[in-house]
């Protein structure tokens, strides 16, 4: 299997991993799943454990969260995109529900392994909690417009 079609090209070209060195993105993809959903279905759901963060490999997934007024779309990622870092770095439940929009390619990766590397990688770190930082206040904007 080529770097290419392994999910290491992803893991390189995603804007979270990719100040990560040689060793440290094949470190990660050694942990890493690839998981076919089909169009429709959840891929995690708002309220359930984190433990795992995804990026998207192909297709594209819709982040959604309830609130009383209905549902409030708060994102819709494609390639190279990640989700699942909020719970995963708060060990809290989901904040939102993903739903593939289309079939989707996903790289899977487990609380232990990230936990890994981000403990190996501190700048990689610091980046994650900044997009995590970046949705929270982005949440918060949709949510009040609602």
């Amino acid at each position: 299997m080529t770097g290419e079609d392994s999910g290491l090209a992803e893991i390189a070209d995603s804007h979270l991993f990719k100040s990560l060195s040689t060793e440290g993105r094949e470190r990660l993809w050694v942990g890493a799943t690839t998981v076919e959903i089909e169009e429709g279905q959840i891929v995690v759901r708002e309220g359930e454990p984190g433990e795992a963060l995804f990026i998207v490999k192909s297709g594209q997934v819709r982040v959604h969260t309830v609130q009383a007024g209905g549902e409030v779309v708060l994102a819709t990622l494609g390639r190279g995109a990640c989700f699942g870092e909020v719970a995963l770095l708060t060990k809290q439940p989901r904040t939102a529900t993903v739903v593939a929009m289309e079939n989707c390619r996903l790289l899977r990766f487990n609380r232990k392994e990230i936990e890994e590397v981000l403990d190996a990688y501190p700048k990689v770190k610091k980046l994650l909690q900044a997009i995590v930082v970046g949705r929270a206040k982005d949440t918060i904007e949709k949510l009040s417009r609602n």
